[in-house]
């Protein structure tokens, strides 16, 4: 089979966009739509060892982690261990999804021209195929992202940074409609955050009622905060941060809804 270099590099670079392109959906992060780019011409110039069997190490599975590595920290850079290994692992999964999903149109349509080599998937098929086959896959990534996030947090996970005395703070945040606390004097909306998360001092004191009893939360004010949801993004200086226990392994902030609508 004649392998095409041109079109080995668009169409791996085109999968490697789409494949960042789920794993933002899924992890909810706003980044630029340059490093989403940058990244993917990353993965088009990893695809062409397919013409370099030499180059043994690239395709090992430390090789393929490697690189998925490099991918990942182009496109989302990187905040803390853990939210890198989520966003990689997230990465594998939205592969897995689109691959799968394509195969399966292979396995039912059988067109020519596709080919596995060095690891690597080549198409060699009309640009109509590809594209049906990749927005199908898309498509159906799509419905599995919608699935989850109702699972999860019935769509209500966002990604949160706070900004104070020129450091910042990265975490996943749940929008609770059960959080209706407020600071008494200004009367902003109050996010409540892991107490493992955070190491700013408070000068505050939040009084609260819950089914358990009363009490007070240790609160601070940030110079700001950060939330970005998909493409959605915005900041505000109107808020508080509370200090507690947020026991979840998905998220480790609880927002007052009425912070997305300030």
């Amino acid at each position: 089979m004649i392998i095409y270099v041109d079109v080995l590099f668009v169409v791996n670079f085109f999968i490697t966009y789409l494949l960042l392109l789920l794993t933002k959906l899924f992890i909810k992060e706003n980044t630029k739509t340059s490093r989403l780019l940058l990244s993917s011409l990353a993965g088009g110039l990893y695809s062409l060892v397919i013409l370099l069997d030499e180059l043994h190490f690239l395709i090992t599975v430390l090789g393929k982690i490697i690189i998925s590595a490099i991918i990942i920290l182009i496109a989302f850079g990187f905040k803390r261990a853990d939210v890198f290994f989520r966003t990689l692992g997230i990465f594998y999964f939205s592969n897995m999804l689109l691959l799968g999903v394509i195969l399966a149109l292979w396995l039912i349509f059988k067109p020519q021209g596709i080919t596995i080599h060095n690891d690597v998937l080549y198409f060699d098929i009309p640009a109509r195929t590809l594209l049906i086959s990749a927005l199908a896959a898309y498509l159906t990534a799509l419905l599995v992202v919608k699935i989850y996030n109702r699972t999860v947090g019935k769509n209500e996970i966002y990604s949160l940074t706070i900004f104070k005395d020129g450091a910042q703070v990265h975490m996943y945040a749940f929008a609770d409609t059960g959080n209706k606390l407020k600071e008494p004097f200004s009367d902003y909306p109050v996010i409540v955050v892991d107490s493992s998360k955070v190491s700013f001092d408070t000068q505050r004191v939040i009084p609260f009622n819950s089914v358990g009893g009363e009490g007070v939360l240790k609160a601070f004010k940030p110079d700001k905060i950060k939330i970005s949801s998909g493409k959605k993004s915005f900041e505000t200086d109107r808020v508080y941060v509370a200090v507690s226990t947020v026991d979840s392994k998905d998220f480790s902030a609880i927002l007052n809804p009425e912070i997305i609508n300030i």
